[in-house]
């Protein structure tokens, strides 16, 4: 029961997502790895993998540089651009990006972008970074926890009435064939009831006889 529960939770969080940009949740204090969303095409050897921050405060989207790989060098130099404080670490072989040591200021949106060699489309993906509070993810936890009662609930009840349903649909099934049942037996002729009539027989009254 609380499977199908979580399923359905997670069947309505799915289309509520649709066509929206895929989420990061983290903790604050803790490390998040960022997945490169842009999707590259298969035997494309890219020259490199930028990670910028999008200001969403911006009309045009500003970008801010953080970090850049050399995909075309064997030694995959990574080089942090000029302004950025924070820690930022590309993982080995890979295009994710790990912030260390999250903040709420670490939230916002952050633009994976492959660069393509000449005669192919460059590729870019955006995926979203959510910081919480401890406090906050008590909280979020507490939330689920109570949709999936209610879930439960509402599958609980859902068997009862589907129950509850069929034992009336039975109950007036049965009640109706053996009405049907009665009625056929009284339409029945009962046997040694039968009258014989015939239009030859005659009655005659014998004369009394006195001894």
């Amino acid at each position: 029961m609380r499977r199908f529960s979580e399923l359905i939770v997670c069947l309505v969080t799915l289309v509520v997502a649709e066509d929206q940009l895929p989420e990061i949740r983290a903790i604050a204090g803790e490390d998040a790895v960022l997945r490169c969303s842009a999707k590259s095409e298969t035997g494309v050897q890219y020259r490199s993998v930028i990670w910028y921050k999008v200001d969403e405060a911006e009309p045009s989207q500003q970008l801010t540089g953080l970090v850049r790989k050399r995909l075309t060098e064997d030694d995959g130099k990574v080089e942090k651009y000029n302004g950025v404080e924070r820690e930022v670490v590309l993982l080995e072989d890979s295009k994710n990006l790990i912030l260390s040591n999250v903040t709420a200021e670490d939230s916002g949106i952050y633009r994976c972008f492959l660069s393509a060699p000449l005669g192919y489309q460059n590729q870019r993906g955006d995926i979203i970074l959510t910081v919480y509070k401890p406090q906050t993810v008590e909280r979020m936890e507490f939330n689920k926890s109570s949709l999936v009662y209610l879930g439960e609930i509402a599958a609980i009840a859902g068997l009862f009435l589907g129950f509850l349903f069929f034992g009336i649909s039975y109950v007036y099934i049965r009640s109706f064939n053996q009405r049907g049942k009665k009625l056929s037996l009284l339409k029945m002729p009962s046997p040694g009831k039968n009258l014989i009539t015939s239009n030859h027989l005659i009655c005659k009254t014998l004369p009394e006889v006195y001894v």
